[in-house]
């Protein structure tokens, strides 16, 4: 599943969405997506990385009052289906995913909170047997300090998942995920670069995993 960038993200907490291209490097992963102001509260997202995913995005936010604002985003994921690469040597076999994320943003003076739930559908592109099916949901809870020209913020999220597959108990658990992430309010040299850490942490076991799991991104977003 990919999103919007962090950068992306916390300019949007500020005000309309801001056209721009944006690049990602978690480990291996490199993510490039194009996001572009379709209205003053409306915006689109197409990405895709090297890991052989495209995603497209359509989001809305909506100042309620000058404290509190809302947003919606849904996006359209396909990805190579990994049983089928894998294990049966078939390219072209696309898993399907639906991801939605709503949220309710309090802004203060200099900081904000925001609290938000999602909902992603995984779906295999075959129909004979079924392995990465899934239903996936979270909530989460986050906090941002603005300074004159970074942020700094901070987000728990917990994730619940329920298996859809033919494998008996092979895509379900819970987990908690921690993140923390610094970056700009300013340009340099017209790119907002930001960079964030995260542990995600299985109770049990998740998805498969059984380990918590600790990753690094590092960014940016060039505006246009």
């Amino acid at each position: 599943m990919k999103t919007i960038s962090m950068t992306c993200s916390a300019m949007m907490l500020c005000g309309s969405a801001i056209a721009g291209i944006d690049l990602s490097i978690e480990k291996d992963v490199v993510e490039v997506g194009v996001t572009a102001a379709v209205t003053k509260n409306t915006y689109l997202y197409i990405g895709g990385d090297n890991d052989n995913w495209v995603g497209l995005g359509i989001g809305y936010h909506q100042f309620v009052n000058s404290n509190w604002k809302l947003s919606s985003y849904y996006e359209y994921g396909l990805k190579d289906d990994w049983l089928m690469s894998e294990i049966a040597g078939i390219d072209g076999v696309k898993t399907k995913t639906h991801f939605i994320d709503l949220s309710a943003a309090r802004f203060f003076d200099g900081y904000s909170t925001k609290i938000g739930v999602t909902t992603e559908i995984v779906r295999n592109g075959f129909t004979w047997i079924t392995v990465d099916n899934a239903n996936k949901y979270s909530g989460y809870v986050s906090a941002a300090k603005y300074f004159q020209h970074t942020y700094i913020t901070s987000k728990y999220e917990f994730h619940y998942a329920e298996d859809r597959s033919d494998m008996l108990d092979f895509n379900q658990g819970q987990a908690s995920e921690l993140e923390f992430s610094i970056g700009t309010m300013r340009p340099v040299w017209h790119i907002y670069p930001y960079a964030k850490i995260s542990a995600f942490a299985p109770h049990d076991t998740y998805y498969g995993m059984t380990e918590t799991e600790y990753s690094w991104t590092v960014g940016g977003r060039m505006s246009f």
